[in-house]
């Protein structure tokens, strides 16, 4: 673009219009040279959509510019607020007198009836809002076109940025030359302050030439306000082991507003800072602002190379001229190049069924720096490791460093086939030259061959899925098995499992002894629902949901009974109460359908109801007392018995005529009464179905228990 010539004043008093105030723009440039070119910038932002007048007037006697005899412009700003510190510049497009406008930013229009001509003697440009072109109500800024050395202002007096020229009713200036004649009227009423310093303006003497600013960012600088410092927070964890520096990067960032000159970070003692990324690092770095700003930077930081085993910290250092500095707190370590190895990974239990051997393999990765021999891994006794998956495992292995170093290596471990059914438990011994040994634990069974029974012969019967009392969810959880024969069957190493899932899996790892038509609890835990003792523990290895979910018991790849809850659907769904199986549903089919289940009533323990290892209290249409509406017609006693017999009492003296079946609905005794007593001393501890009939038509059906 040409070149732009320019003298630089600022109104410094305001008027309160429009949102925008004295002071708010400044010329920066002003050609004389008949092209009718002129800049300005913003020292505060301007507003969206203002719309500034600026009127072009030779001060021919005329005195300010309301009288102008020349022409006016405006200019419409953008949508968008302009940034203080933004330059805009006018050019006249057609350079004929006429001026035709086009700005960097926003829209010129000419206004008014006179021509924009910015040369001649003593021309000048106002810059102001008002409600049209001719009325202004809101100065903010003015420069004039000095000819013939008029106003020289390097003269006396001006020795800084704050000199202000004083122009007087008599038009003589004070501080400096005016030769101009101003008549009886005072130029701008007030103050113009010379803002930079003046050892940066330059006079040129060349009629219809103005005086040039030689550095346009002092200007700048001085006019959008106090220097400001932003950083981000403190950067930790930069670390190396002696004599492998320098560490890895990290990073904070660094901004700045109204600066009047470079922003410089500066590392503490023992970092190092760069503006790129792998490269440039040192103790300080610079940042130029570009019309007093620095966007956010990224300084990138590192703990510098070549430092002794210790900790490192300070502050990085951010300064501006006329800024108040920043600081950005560091920190690091240097750890010593002594020998070393890491071992990670977790390792879970190890187990196989008697004959089955090897378990399934399991892992952990150790890794090593600064090594002067090898690592050995040695297994415990009844153990196997291997530095390959599948093959290779003996009772210990070496692992041969590279350079001191052993990236992460995986080392296979297994317990060993051909053991005795039992628990196997022992320490792996990870050593080389220099630190310490460290043991991996390792804990393993071997169970015993399951005895497996029919399908059916072990049911399940009760399950607490959702425990109040206490908040023991889950702990308080348990289900009941019952034995549906008359011989008793050891479950040790019958596996118990989700439904659905493939993770919750127990192999029962002890013998557990379901006796004949007799019961045992099985629970998550030995001591929460209220002291209940049960018969074994499966400690968290299965969930039992409380919506919809399923419970196997299997052997050997056998179901030997499943339940499968579905969300009330037809199981209950109770909370603070087990599910019970109905005592005439007591076989694996029955127990299947959700009709044949109900919620407990019997309180036990903390408060929850149920009736673990116990006869099921809610049996469905088979109550306490009695099946039917008849029952109360019958007494019999004692009940539950062990004597062997057992009095039935009908409430009419009438010949009764006893029926007995068993919970899979076998008939086991048939037989009329003469006596009122009936001989129960064949049948085995269990629960079974009495169906009484009358001569007189009346029956019943009760619930007898054999202890």
């Amino acid at each position: 673009m040409k070149k732009l010539y320019f003298l630089l004043f600022t109104i410094v008093f305001s008027f309160a219009s429009f949102g925008q105030t004295t002071g708010d723009i400044a010329f920066v440039g002003f050609n004389a040279d008949g092209d009718d070119d002129f800049a300005i910038v913003a020292l505060a932002d301007i507003a969206a959509n203002s719309t500034i007048y600026f009127s072009d007037d030779e001060l021919d006697g005329m005195g300010g510019f309301v009288d102008s005899n020349e022409g006016n412009i405006q200019w419409v700003t953008p949508a968008s607020v302009i940034a203080a510190g933004t330059i805009v510049v006018f050019t006249d497009t057609d350079s004929d007198g006429n001026a035709l406008y086009g700005a960097s930013i926003g829209t010129i229009t000419q206004v008014g009836s006179g021509t924009v001509n910015l040369s001649g003697n003593g021309d000048a440009l106002f810059a102001y809002i008002g409600t049209d072109e001719n009325t202004p109500t809101t100065f903010l800024a003015g420069i004039q076109n000095e000819t013939n050395n008029q106003g020289d202002l390097t003269g006396s007096g001006l020795t800084d940025g704050s000199t202000f020229i004083t122009f007087t009713a008599s038009g003589s200036p004070d501080g400096g030359e005016y030769n101009g004649s101003r008549n009886s009227e005072t130029l701008f009423a007030n103050y113009l302050p010379l803002i930079g310093n003046p050892a940066n303006w330059t006079t040129n003497s060349a009629d219809g030439e103005a005086i040039l600013p030689l550095d346009t960012t002092a200007f700048v600088e001085s006019a959008m306000g106090t220097p400001t410092i932003s950083v981000s927070g403190a950067v930790s964890g930069l670390d190396y082991f002696e004599n492998n520096g320098p560490s890895s990067e990290d990073t904070f960032t660094v901004s700045g507003t109204n600066l009047a000159a470079d922003l410089t970070v500066t590392a503490p003692a023992n970092f190092e800072v760069s503006l790129t990324t792998g490269t440039g690092f040192g103790s300080s770095v610079a940042v130029t602002p570009s019309m007093g700003t620095v966007a956010t930077t990224t300084i990138y930081v590192r703990l510098a190379a070549s430092l002794t085993s210790n900790s490192y910290a300070g502050d990085v250092t951010v300064s501006s001229a006329g800024a108040t500095n920043q600081t950005v707190a560091l920190s690091g370590t240097v750890s010593p190049d002594d020998p070393q190895f890491t071992i990670s990974g977790f390792i879970g239990d190890f187990s196989y069924f008697f004959g089955a051997g090897p378990s399934a393999e399991d892992s952990f990765n150790i890794e090593g720096l600064f090594l002067t021999s090898d690592i050995t891994v040695m297994a415990p006794a009844n153990y196997e490791v291997s530095l390959t998956t599948g093959t290779g495992f003996g009772s210990s292995v070496a692992i041969s460093p590279t350079m001191g170093t052993v990236n992460s290596t995986e080392v296979f471990i297994r317990l060993a086939s051909g053991l005795a059914a039992n628990s196997y438990a022992g320490d792996i011994t990870v050593s080389t030259t220099g630190p310490a040994n460290q043991t991996v634990a390792l804990t393993g069974i071997v169970y015993q061959t399951p005895v497996c029974s029919n399908v059916g012969d072990i049911i399940i019967t009760e399950i607490m899925q959702n425990p109040d009392a206490a908040g023991n969810d889950p702990n308080g959880e348990y289900f009941e098995l019952y034995n549906t024969t008359g011989s008793p069957i050891d479950i040790q190493s019958w596996i118990i499992k989700d439904e659905t899932s493939t993770t919750e899996i127990h192999v029962i790892a002890s013998s557990v002894i379901v006796p004949p038509m007799g019961y045992v609890v099985i629970a998550n835990a030995a001591t929460p629902n209220g002291g209940i003792t049960p018969d074994y523990t499966y400690a968290n290895d299965i969930s039992l949901g409380n919506s919809t979910d399923g419970l196997i018991i299997e052997c050997s790849s056998t179901i030997i009974d499943q339940v499968i809850w579905d969300n009330g659907a037809t199981f209950p769904d109770p909370t603070g109460a087990s599910m019970e199986l109905t005592i005439n549903a007591l076989n694996s089919i029955a127990n299947d359908d959700g009709t044949n289940w109900a919620t407990a009533t019997s309180a036990f323990g903390s408060g929850d109801l149920g009736t673990p290892g116990a006869v099921n209290d809610n049996a469905g249409i088979l109550s306490v007392d009695s099946f039917d509406e008849e029952s109360e017609n019958f007494n019999v006693f004692p009940n539950p018995t062990n004597t062997g017999f057992v009095n039935i009492t009908p409430k009419s003296n009438t010949v009764v005529t006893v029926n007995v079946f068993d919970m899979l609905g076998k008939q086991v005794i048939s037989q009329t009464l003469s006596n009122n007593s009936l001989n129960v001393s064949n049948l085995n501890t269990g629960i079974y179905i009495l169906k009484l009939d009358q001569d007189d038509g009346t029956s019943a059906s009760k619930r007898l228990v054999i202890q």
